[in-house]
Formats: C-alpha cells, sequence, structure tokens
C-alpha cells in the first residue's frame, strides 16, 4: 500500500511533556513503527484534550497501518471535521467536508496544509475500504488545500486507477511528478497503469524507475517480481522478490509472489508454504488464497482447492480470475456445467478476461463442442492478437496446414526463444513438434519433442529406480497364494467397469466406445481407486505398494464398498459406470478382490507406438516417466511383465485384453467384444463413438470426436531413427524384433 504522511513536529527535550511534547513523541514512535506505544500516549492526550485534531488523525494512521480501516476512517473524519471547524457527524462525512470547504480558506496555512494531509490519507483510507466515491472527493479536496502536495496527487491518482479511470490516474500521477521528478510512489503507480493498459515493457520500466529511485521502496520491487513471472520471465523475477525480501523478510506480498515462482516451477510443497506464510500475515489476501488453490489443484486435492477458491470469491467476488480458477477446478472435478458458469461469470465482469476465454474453450473441447472452442480462442486473439496460448490450443485442436496462420505465429515466436522462460519454450516446443508432425516433416518434428522433454524432465525428481521397485514389490506382494488366501470377501457391485492399460494406449477410445452404450456412464480418469490403494493400512508400514502386505479380507470388503458408494454419487441411476484411470494397472489383483464382480479391461496397442505416442505428449501432470526415451522404454518393460504376471496369478477370465489396432481393424467385432465381456446387449450407437456427447479429460480428447482412423497404427517407423534408446529398453517387446 502507499505510505500515509504524517505531521513531523520537533523532538522533545525530555523534561515533563508538555501537550505538544507529548504529540511529537507520538509521531516520532509511530515513525519508528513503535505502533502500540505511540497509541498508548496518544489516548493519554486525548483523555486530556478528547478534541485534539491531531492526536485523532494519528491514531487513525496507526489503526490503518493495524489494518482496521474502518476505524481509520472515523478517526480522520473526525479529525478533518475539527480542524476545519464543523461538528463532526459519521453518518454525514459529505456534510463536513462541505463545511470544512467553506471554512479551511480562512484558517492558518499550517492548518491548511494539515487539513490538505488528512484529506490525503482519508483518500487511501477510503479507496482501501472501495468507498471510491469518498475516496476521489477527500483526495480532489486535498489537491485543493495543498497543490503542491506530491502524495495528494498520487493518492488521487490511485482512487481513480481503482475505479479503472486510466486517464484521469496517469494525469495525478503526472502532475505529482511534476512537483516531485522522484517521487516513487507515482513512478510506480504509473507501471501499475500501464500494466492494466497492457504495455508490460513500460509498466516494467516505471518499476525498475521507482526502484531505482528509492532502493528501500518495497512495493515496486514486488510489482516488477509480479509482472516479470506473470510473463514467466522466473529468474528475474526471483530477483527481484529477492531484493524485496532482503529488506523485509516479512514482507507478505513478496512472499505471496514467491510462491508464484514456486508453483511456475511445480514445486507445489514449497509454493503451498509460501501461500500459507503470507496468508498468516495477511489472513484476507485474495492473491494468495488464489496461489493456495492453484497450488491444491496442482497436488489434485480438488476438494481443498474449491475450498480455497470459494473463500477467494468471498474476499472479492468481482475478481474475474478468482471465478476463471473455479472454473478450472470444477473442470477437474469433471462437473462441466458448474464450470461454464464460473467462466461465464468471470467473461461477465471482464469480457476480454484471457482466462476465462482459454479456459472455456478447453471445457468446450472436453465436451465436444469444438467449434465453439475455436470462437472462445479466436476471441482471446482478437482482444490480444500475440496471444501464445490461444495460438497453441488452435494448433492442438486441428490439424495444421502450412499456410496455417497459428503456425506461422508460432513459428515467429520460435525467433524470439531465447527469450523464454522454460515454461513457455516447454508448451512452445511441443506445439511446434505437433505442426510439423501434422505437416509430416518428421525430422524438424522431432527435435522440438526432445527439447520439450528435456525441459520438463530436468524440472522432474522422476526416480528410474525407485519405479522399478515398485513394479518388482507388486509382483511379490500378489502371489498365487496371497491372492487365493483373500477370495470371497469384497463388494459384489457389478456397476465399475475399469479400462485400463499405458497412458496413449486406445484406453480414451475404449471408454468412448462403451460411454456410447444406454446403459453406461463414463466417468473418465478417477483418482479413487488408487488414493485408497495408498492407504495406510498397518502401523509398520507407510508407503505404497508395502501397505498391500497387510490386506485382510475385511479391509478389502470395507475399500470395495467405500469405492461403489462413492462411484454412484456420480451417476445414481447408471447400470454401470466406467472408471478409465490408465495407471490402475497396478492395482487389477486389488480390484479383483475388492470387487470380485467388476469388469476389468486391458487395453494393449504397439508398445512403440504407445511409447512415441507418449513422448510426443506434454501430460497436464504426472506420467513423470514419459520425458526421457530410455526412462520410458524402461517403465514399459516392467508394466508388459506386471500384466504378464497379472494374467499367471489371476483367474483367465478376471480380466479382458483387448488391442487398440484390432478396433481400428474390426471396429463393430470389437465393440461387440466389449459389450459381451460387460454383459451388455448390442447397441449401434457404440459404433458412433464420436457423437457421444460427454465430458471427455484426456489427452486425446480430440482423437475420439473423430470416426476410427487408422494413420496412428505404426506411426513410430516414421521417427524410428531418433528412437535408439527406447527401442534398446525395449528389447524383444519391438514389432519384428
Amino acid at each position: 500500500m502507499p505510505p500515509i504522511m504524517t505531521t513531523n513536529p520537533a523532538n522533545t527535550t525530555g523534561k515533563p511533556l508538555t501537550l505538544d511534547q507529548a504529540m511529537t513523541l507520538a509521531n516520532q514512535l509511530q515513525a519508528q513503527g513503535r505502533l502500540q506505544e505511540s497509541e498508548r500516549l496518544l489516548r493519554q492526550i486525548l483523555q486530556q484534550q478528547p478534541q485534539h485534531p491531531f492526536a485523532l488523525h494519528l491514531l487513525g494512521v496507526i489503526a490503518h497501518q493495524a489494518g482496521n480501516q474502518p476505524a481509520a476512517a472515523e478517526l480522520m473524519q473526525r479529525a478533518i471535521a475539527l480542524l476545519g471547524g464543523s461538528d463532526f457527524s459519521p453518518t454525514s462525512y459529505a456534510a463536513s467536508l462541505s463545511t470544512a470547504q467553506r471554512r479551511d480558506e480562512s484558517r492558518p496555512t499550517q492548518d491548511a496544509g494539515s487539513l490538505a494531509l488528512f484529506h490525503a490519507n482519508l483518500c487511501e483510507v477510503s479507496r482501501q475500504l472501495k468507498q471510491l466515491d469518498q475516496a476521489i472527493a477527500a483526495g480532489e479536496r486535498a489537491t485543493v488545500l495543498d497543490p503542491n502536495m506530491a502524495m495528494a496527487h498520487s493518492n488521487l491518482g490511485i482512487a481513480y486507477f481503482d475505479r479503472k479511470d486510466y486517464d484521469r490516474a496517469e494525469a495525478c500521477q503526472q502532475r505529482a511528478l511534476s512537483l516531485d521528478p522522484n517521487f516513487a510512489p507515482s513512478l510506480n503507480n504509473l507501471g501499475s497503469i500501464w500494466r492494466e493498459r497492457g504495455d508490460k515493457e513500460k509498466a516494467l520500466d516505471f518499476y525498475r524507475k521507482a526502484a531505482a529511485t528509492n532502493p528501500n521502496y518495497l512495493e515496486p520491487l514486488n510489482n516488477l517480481g509480479a509482472l516479470l513471472l506473470e510473463e514467466d520471465r522466473i529468474p528475474e523475477a526471483v530477483g527481484a522478490l529477492e531484493q524485496a525480501l532482503k529488506l523485509n523478510p516479512n514482507y507478505a506480498e513478496s512472499i505471496c509472489n514467491m510462491g508464484g515462482v514456486h508453483l511456475a516451477q511445480e514445486k507445489n510443497e514449497q509454493a503451498l508454504s509460501h501461500y500459507q506464510r503470507a496468508l498468516s500475515m495477511r489472513p484476507v489476501y485474495v492473491e494468495a488464497q488464489m496461489g493456495l488453490a492453484k497450488t491444491l489443484q496442482a497436488l489434485e486435492n480438488l476438494e481443498e482447492a474449491e475450498r480455497a477458491a470459494l473463500k477467494a470469491i468471498e474476499f472479492d467476488a468481482a475478481n474475474p480470475k478468482a471465478h476463471a480458477l473455479l472454473a478450472g477446478i470444477h473442470t477437474e472435478m469433471a462437473q462441466p456445467v458448474r464450470a461454464e458458469a464460473e467462466y461465464e461469470r468471470a467473461l461477465q465482469l471482464k469480457p476480454d478476461s484471457s482466462d476465462a476465454l482459454l479456459g472455456l474453450g478447453h471445457l468446450c473441447t472436453e465436451n465436444g463442442q469444438l467449434e465453439r472452442a475455436r470462437e472462445l480462442f479466436q476471441r482471446v486473439l482478437s482482444f490480444k492478437p500475440d496471444d501464445v496460448a490461444a495460438h497453441i490450443h488452435l494448433v492442438q485442436n486441428d490439424k495444421v496446414r502450412a499456410d496455417d496462420r497459428h503456425f506461422a505465429a508460432l513459428l515467429a515466436e520460435e525467433k524470439k526463444m531465447a527469450e523464454f522462460s522454460d515454461n513457455r519454450r516447454l508448451s512452445l516446443h511441443f506445439a511446434l513438434g505437433k505442426c510439423y508432425d501434422d505437416l509430416k516433416d518428421y525430422e524438424q518434428a522431432f527435435p522440438h519433442y526432445l527439447e520439450g522433454c528435456r525441459i520438463k524432465r530436468a524440472r522432474l525428481h522422476y526416480d528410474a529406480a525407485a519405479a522399478a521397485q515398485q513394479f518388482a514389490e507388486l509382483k511379490t506382494i500378489f502371489s498365487k497364494e496371497f491372492i487365493e488366501q483373500r477370495r470371497g470377501s469384497g463388494d459384489p457391485s457389478a456397476l465399475p467397469i475399469f479400462v485400463l492399460g499405458m497412458p496413449r494406449s486406445g484406453t480414451t477410445l475404449t471408454e468412448q466406445i462403451l460411454a456410447s452404450h444406454p446403459d453406461v456412464f463414463g466417468a473418465g480418469e478417477l483418482p479413487d481407486l488408487l488414493r485408497i490403494a495408498h492407504r495406510k493400512t498397518h502401523p509398520a508400514t507407510t508407503t505404497f505398494p508395502d501397505n498391500l502386505r497387510y490386506l485382510d479380507t475385511t479391509t478389502l470388503a470395507a475399500w470395495g464398498n467405500e469405492y461403489v458408494t462413492a462411484l454412484k454419487q456420480r451417476a445414481p441411476n447408471a447400470k454401470h459406470i466406467t472408471d478409465k484411470m490408465p495407471a490402475n494397472f497396478f492395482a487389477v489383483p486389488l480390484i479383483h478382490l475388492m470387487l470380485p464382480n467388476a469388469k476389468i479391461i486391458h487395453v494393449n496397442r504397439n508398445p512403440v507406438d504407445t511409447c512415441l505416442s507418449c513422448f510426443t505428449r506434454l501430460f497436464h501432470r504426472k506420467q513423470e516417466h514419459t520425458y526421457d526415451l530410455a526412462e520410458l522404454g524402461r517403465y514399459y518393460a516392467d508394466y508388459a511383465r506386471l500384466m504378464d504376471h497379472w494374467r499367471t496369478v489371476l483367474p483367465a477370465d478376471a480380466f479382458l485384453d483387448i488391442h487398440y489396432e484390432d478396433i481400428v481393424a474390426d471396429q463393430e467385432g470389437q465393440a461387440r467384444k466389449l459389450l459381451d465381456y460387460c454383459g451388455l446387449e448390442w447397441d449401434a450407437a457404440c459404433l458412433d463413438f464420436h457423437q457421444t456427447k460427454r465430458q471427455i479429460r484426456t489427452a486425446s480428447v480430440t482423437q475420439v470426436r473423430q470416426p476410427i482412423y487408422s494413420t496412428s497404427v505404426e506411426r513410430w517407423r516414421k521417427y524410428e531413427k531418433f528412437l535408439g534408446p527406447l527401442l534398446e529398453e525395449l528389447g524383444d517387446l519391438v514389432p519384428g524384433h
């Protein structure tokens, strides 16, 4: 917040204090940050002279510094009324102000100057209370009383800024600078004005000037860091924020923005800590509350993320970013109707909100409304023609031709790649790889994928050896004997149908065929089963899969019932509900024991095609094994061996193996096979799966909106020369080897 000025009388002599000397000391204590001592002294002064305007005003300043803005406003209004010569009425500040305007011209210069100061401070306090009419009235009066007070013009400018009258706001700040060219608050405020106008470079320039003019002024350093973070210039943002925190380690705004830095770097636990600390210092802090919600969302704690986002909206219901954030969380919670309503609220508040337009466009893509999605992405470009995210969405949603203008825009961005942060380079490399792949220019496509994966892998803490150990432990735990000893428990429900396998193997296509049947609800990728499977089962263990050693029939029955109860809530009237979490392949025997009547469909695909499809896709989160060719090959080989183990230890009918290539070659035959296995009558709608209207939250979202195509079969051959490390790890799993 901008600083509030106080009067600055001479120092005390140390003798028994007169009233004036006590007032001087109170000012000194306040200036030193000793607010409680200053407040005690001021209250003693007011006991002797209850109508002391300077004591009331300084007490108001202290209330402002303590965050009690309503009390600050009331105290300052009383001071103004007294110094202006009118009786104070807390319900009629306007009358008090008009009386002061009639009388203050006849008062001594010192009183007029003090009255200007009081009005300037009330302007800022009223602004923080969102009482903008009152703030502007007080600010205008301050500039009339003392036209040479730079702070008065600056505070008035901030009030106009909050009213989004940026031209008047700029004029006020320029007037302050004409009085004092090195007035850092106005330089900082001009930065914020140009930031809102969309000229980020001019905004950065003003923030830098403000920081250079007053190196101990925290706000421009923080604003500089925040804007650099917004522009994905992470190292520069860190420099500015660290400088601010070196000056004041407890500066909540910079602590909050440092949380944003950690979130951008996918250091979610560190981000969480910073946002929580900022909120402990400022409980009502919209930006920190939104950061907390984003971090909880990244950690896949969606219910807590939703609560955090709702609290941000409670703090500021007119914040479009908060509504767009809540909408994104609802999208991930598979609540598309609620998500769309929040996006629409954000757009009512700010029709050019790129957060809302891009988010709603992505939701429309998931819902199969591809034309509407294109229109929304194009609308972003109508407001901001160089919006890279909109261009990337558009090339991801459609096949690219050589003359595609969005491809051309990305090529122009590529020329500036050296200036970009890792985040922006990462998205751009994957998008350009996809464009060149569409154009069948594989020589140019794969280097982009390689570089994108290199950037992504560098920020991950994936441990390939630990992953291999997990596969080995699962095979050790789930022996045939272990399974036989626990069979016969579980929940008898036949509601669930599990579709599992490696990512990008055809699980989405398989689920979409099933979900096109009238008796089946497609729930998508549910985290429910794996969350249950990671539970602590015994005091001796805390980790998965070691916890599964201690399973007993009672636990299996309870887990099965819990899973089915939650599943029913997603579609209470459905006869069957699919769970298409690919990674449920880890838990096939657990499903078999927990839910003995559930159907399990394992989708297979050419191993090299599967791995290539993973490697060339930037996943929303997780799938950490997919960004290095050798690690990906090793993971796939371990997965294949695990599935072989499940085939050995489970009954032959425990799960159905189906092959993506067979679906492509014989769609109807494989659809009938799927329905027969699930005990479902034939329905021709399963052949028109691409017309089924439902939200699909997966990397294959656009592919399953099309009829079956065969161009992805044996796709790996086009990239074979690049795949050496992958092929070596896959070994005899490579077709033809």
